[in-house]
């Protein structure tokens, strides 16, 4: 936990804006796949799917974001 707060306080205004929106169309396309493949129709656990798949990607951006960063230098070169 302490790698993700210390990547999310170094992350810039503009990271943390780009990695909301990202992680917005990500939670909505899960969502809508959950909504999708079951037959359930209860809000309560859609927002919880939503929700959800959204800390997910949040949290594992920050986690890997010097490895991910790294990448893209790579092929940036």
């Amino acid at each position: 936990m302490k790698i993700i707060e210390a990547n999310e306080k170094a992350a810039s205004r503009k990271e943390r804006w780009i990695v909301l929106s990202i992680s917005l169309i990500f939670g909505d396309l899960m969502n809508k796949l959950f909504l999708r493949l079951t037959s359930i129709d209860s809000f309560i656990l859609s927002m919880v799917i939503g929700i959800g798949s959204m800390y997910l990607l949040e949290s594992g951006y920050y986690y890997f974001r010097d490895d991910i960063q790294k990448i893209i230098e790579k092929f940036k070169k």
